[in-house]
């Protein structure tokens, strides 16, 4: 995240992450665009330039250009695996079915993420909008994310398309109670959501 943002927090683990991204988030005249490319680029940087080609063909079934897949075991492998890797950023997570009961979901118990941020915004412009995306474009496999403010828990749905983001129903309007951004904003007496 430091690379592409140019802040680097003193924190170690999760909450350096935050810190970094919350800085950015806070920049003046800063966009929900920008940040989604930030985590985006972080996101395919952590994938190395070989991981996405691989996933592409035994997954995705992008080949030689054309697209012939998602294969029908890529939902339910991707959930199998992400938890191995995801774990660092977002807390213990498993495999589970998809809302439309189909194999291929993954549900975060305790969003790390989610619970230490506090923040609706860094969770929908630094999580969920970036990581839809990137697994479409980049991976080729749709992916819904649907986090649930109150309990703190997080449905992934490998294979699953995202709605618009006009008719997602899963964020709340404005910002959080206690939400330490809206009260960083309202320091910085900038007249804008997180969200």
């Amino acid at each position: 995240v430091a690379k592409h943002t140019g802040y680097n927090s003193d924190k170690e683990g999760i909450l350096g992450l935050l810190e970094q991204g919350r800085e950015y988030m806070l920049r003046p005249a800063q966009t929900a665009e920008a940040q989604h490319e930030m985590v985006i680029a972080t996101l395919a940087g952590l994938m190395t330039p070989v991981m996405p080609p691989i996933y592409n063909t035994f997954m995705s079934g992008r080949i030689g250009g054309k697209q012939y897949g998602p294969w029908f075991w890529a939902p339910a492998l991707t959930s199998w695996v992400t938890p191995t890797f995801f774990g660092f950023l977002v807390g213990p997570s498993r495999p589970n079915r998809r809302r439309d009961g189909a194999l291929g979901g993954l549900v975060v118990d305790k969003c790390k993420f989610l619970q230490e941020s506090g923040c609706k915004g860094l969770c929908m412009n630094q999580c969920k909008l970036p990581a839809q995306q990137f697994f479409q474009e980049n991976l080729g496999l749709p992916l819904t994310v649907i986090p649930n403010f109150e309990t703190q828990e997080c449905q992934w749905s490998f294979g699953e398309e995202p709605l618009p983001v006009e008719q997602d129903l899963s964020f709340p309007r404005g910002c959080l109670v206690g939400c330490p951004t809206r009260e960083a904003l309202r320091e910085k007496n900038q007249a804008r959501t997180c969200g």
